[in-house]
């Protein structure tokens, strides 16, 4: 009977085992030492706390502690970059609640703080723009809790002319002397990671921290580029021996159409990790995950339904700066002939306030012949605006045509970002396919003249807080199962199978991980090398892999 219970369904081969595990090994010794292991190969998460539902007596929304902390370890991460920022009362939450929480969790934590360039409007409290008291302050605070790991600056080279070499030697100076392990990690984007920069700061970091987003596109759409950066970063940090963290999207960049979408974030990811896994990264963190799953209406921009067609220009340097380069969505129509040719559409544009009037241009066009033309500036920015074209003239006597929706550049020089959209088209005297952009699919074609300017059927997506966390969560887990299996096991196909595992799911191969984490739990059980709790706890986390897997 438990030989059938076994064969036929997981959960039971699961209890099975670990029935096995209880009768058949004695339990091991706590450990003594309330030691954390090493925090490389970093796994981690920055931001996108949860906060209380309602203030304290003092009036301030107050961190969550317990509910982030669960969802951490959910995601199996190792280590959580802590933002003092949003609230007054962060630094007093990191010190009372989320540190103890996080080390009975096995967490490591850095500090994360703004820079003067952020500090404008809003100060980390309660130190400000003081950091050479922030460096004090976390060094005394770490030497009670040895999981408090160090300082991360945000965006450390938009405020190097602040962060003089002098003034950040004597920044850590006041950390070491405090605790002479503390340490620091800038956050610097790729364009600045220069021989020159490090040249001359390199003594005083301990790592790097770099967030990805296709500069200098500065966009969180593409990633064909990610290795090549990486590899180039790699190599210049390698030359002063600095660990080299990489930060991902996973919420909303500023100045872009909308949060990531859950494929590029899985797809970021999955890179990350397989050069974690071949030691050509020391960290992979995610940025702001968020872990409560509203929606996020923002994203529904579209004038009809969930979907419309989205036009982006990324803040463009100045070497990549001619005029005529455009960006279309193209269909080929079949005209109706002898009728009355029309077109209804609604467009709309989003922009900073400090544009340069006449750098960008909306058009539509039938074969390459402007139809109808706005600049981006020409209506008020976030509001769809209705147009409708008599385009009889210009179909007579065609039984096809090409219909394309075009943003051009018409001025050469550096432009700002800005992105525009189409959406809710009707046709008369000519078929239109997916005409609401309900719909990825291949009846609208992209066509770019240039890698910078960028295109995208945007839908809203209801579920994309809960669907990232998902995903991210599979990905970091299957990760923690394979290094749990590196470090532990003993025999030679225990480890060749999770190393399979973990490949296997890296490149989608499902089915396959599937069956390799069925066979998983029998050969972690007589594996004789692994501890009788980390047994448990091995089997656990293939079970909960296989129900992620399956979902």
């Amino acid at each position: 009977m438990v030989s059938w219970l076994i064969k036929r369904d997981w959960k039971y081969r699961c209890w099975f085992i670990s029935l096995c595990c209880a009768l058949m090994i004695p339990t091991a010794p706590a450990s003594a030492s309330n030691a954390l292991p090493s925090p490389y190969p970093l796994v981690g998460d920055y931001g996108g706390e949860i906060r209380e539902k309602k203030p304290r007596a003092d009036g301030l929304v107050h961190v969550d502690t317990e509910q982030t902390i669960r969802r951490l370890k959910e995601l199996h991460v190792n280590t959580y970059f802590y933002l003092v920022w949003h609230e007054k009362s962060d630094w007093d939450d990191l010190r009372k609640e989320f540190l103890p929480a996080a080390h009975r969790a096995g967490i490591h934590v850095w500090v994360y703080l703004v820079p003067p360039s952020e500090a404008q409007l809003q100060r980390s409290e309660p130190f400000g723009t003081d950091y050479i008291a922030w460096f004090r302050a976390v060094g005394r605070l770490s030497r009670h809790f040895p999981n408090l790991k160090g300082i991360v600056m945000d965006d450390f080279d938009n405020n190097a002319s602040f962060f003089t070499p002098h003034y950040l030697k004597k920044a850590r100076e006041a950390g070491l002397s405090e605790n002479p392990q503390l340490r620091f990690y800038p956050q610097i984007y790729y364009p600045s990671l220069t021989p020159a920069l490090l040249k001359q700061y390199h003594a005083l970091f301990d790592g790097v921290v770099m967030s990805f987003r296709d500069d200098h596109y500065r966009n969180t759409q593409k990633i064909d580029r990610m290795i090549e950066q990486l590899d180039e970063v790699q190599s210049v940090l390698e030359r002063v021996r600095l660990p080299f963290i990489l930060m991902i999207y996973a919420s909303r960049l500023s100045a872009t159409p909308a949060n990531p979408s859950v494929h590029y974030v899985e797809g970021a990811l999955k890179l990350a990790l397989t050069r974690l896994k071949l030691r050509r990264l020391d960290g992979v963190v995610t940025y702001v995950l968020q872990k409560e799953f509203h929606q996020e209406e923002d994203d529904c921009i579209a004038k009809s339904g969930y979907g419309y067609a989205n036009l982006f220009a990324p803040a463009i340097p100045a070497d990549e700066s001619s005029a005529g380069h455009y960006v279309e969505w193209r269909q080929r129509i079949f005209v109706q002939p002898h009728n009355q040719a029309k077109l209804a559409f609604w467009h709309i544009s989003v922009y900073p306030p400090y544009v340069v009037q006449g750098t960008y241009v909306k058009q539509v066009l039938i074969d390459n012949q402007v139809v109808w033309q706005s600049k981006i500036t020409q209506h008020e920015a976030n509001r769809w605006v209705p147009v409708t074209l008599d385009l009889t003239r210009v179909l007579r006597n065609k039984r096809q045509a090409i219909l394309s929706l075009r943003l051009t550049k018409t001025k050469a020089g550096p432009a700002y970002w800005t992105y525009s959209g189409f959406d809710h088209l009707a046709a008369t005297g000519f078929q239109l396919h997916n005409a609401d952009f309900e719909y990825k699919g291949h009846d609208w074609n992209l066509i770019s003249s240039t890698r910078h300017l960028l295109g995208e059927i945007l839908l809203y997506d209801p579920g994309r807080r809960y669907r990232t966390f998902q995903a991210v969560r599979k990905l970091y887990q299957s990760y923690h199962l394979y290094e749990q299996l590196a470090r532990w096991a003993e025999h030679p196909l225990l480890i060749r199978k999770a190393d399979r595992l973990l490949t296997c799911i890296l490149l989608d191969q499902t089915p396959l991980a599937r069956d390799l984490l069925e066979e998983m739990p029998s050969l972690v059980l007589f594996d004789r090398h692994i501890p009788y709790q980390t047994k448990e706890k091995l089997i656990r986390d293939t079970h909960q892999l296989y129900h992620l897997l399956n979902e």
